[in-house]
């Protein structure tokens, strides 16, 4: 009776994602807050990235919403420390839309997952996050949490390439290369449309998201260079294929999920 209980009170917790919004416009957060809530997600508004960063610290958060210029700590900063904390939860920044590209490859650097430039599109904020929250919280039976590709494991949760056999650390990753990674070892040798995977890992194919996906690809080549007999293959004017060759050994990595939502 009691692992019922326990079941569904986890279940329940699913069901709600806690987002953490950081943003000192409070007219504007305070919109963004009422519609998040008004289709099921519980949301905490910090004015001031410092404040933010004391309630990380406290509690647990599914995503952060955070805006750039702030007081006391901004943006950026506020990113650098939730990552020393937590490398999954998904970071989107708010932004304006005279953001410089530079600006935005800087906030993909600190550990930024992508951007929202403001005004924002409701429907779209929305659509975002439940693409993101579809990788970090599954509905599904089992996580997968890695890929052995021959003689080397990359694990998404610990975001590392590691040889399989030794337990070196060959690679560190990032949460959204790990991502881009998952997706393409989940479909060898299928040719994926750049705008699926734009739509799939970001959530939106605008030209800027377009720029960073261009970024973090050629990352991802030289972390799929480990095992030399892949290749991430461009077709032009199509999308991308991961090439593996034929017999090669790829095998989920996967855990099972005893409070999973049905």
């Amino acid at each position: 009776m009691e692992t019922n209980l326990n079941l569904e009170k986890t279940t329940a917790l699913n069901k709600n994602p806690k987002i953490l919004l950081v943003d000192d416009d409070s007219v504007f957060a305070g919109m963004l807050k009422r519609n998040l809530e008004g289709v099921g997600y519980r949301v905490e508004h910090c004015d001031n990235g410092e404040k933010a960063w004391q309630q990380f610290q406290k509690k647990n958060y599914d995503m952060c919403l955070v805006d750039i210029v702030m007081p006391k700590m901004n943006g950026f900063q506020l990113a650098q420390e939730i990552r020393k904390k937590n490398t999954l939860v998904p970071i989107f920044f708010l932004s304006g839309e005279k953001t410089m590209d530079g600006d935005r490859i800087g906030g993909f650097k600190v550990g930024a997952d992508g951007y929202l430039v403001k005004p924002l599109s409701l429907p779209e904020l929305q659509r975002r996050i439940r693409v993101f929250l579809k990788w970090t919280r599954p509905l599904k039976s089992e996580l997968l949490i890695g890929h052995e590709v021959g003689d080397f494991i990359f694990h998404y949760r610990k975001l590392k390439i590691t040889n399989r056999y030794t337990n070196e650390i060959i690679k560190t990753i990032s949460p959204l290369e790990a991502r881009i990674i998952r997706y393409f070892l989940s479909r060898p040798d299928l040719i994926i449309k750049k705008d699926e995977l734009l739509m799939k890992l970001w959530g939106k194919d605008d030209f800027h998201t377009s720029r960073c996906m261009d970024v973090y690809m050629g990352r991802v080549r030289r972390l799929l260079g480990v095992v030399p007999s892949l290749s991430l293959e461009t077709i032009f004017n199509v999308g991308m294929r991961l090439n593996a060759p034929q017999g090669m050994r790829i095998e989920k990595v996967a855990i099972p999920l005893t409070n999973c939502i049905k």
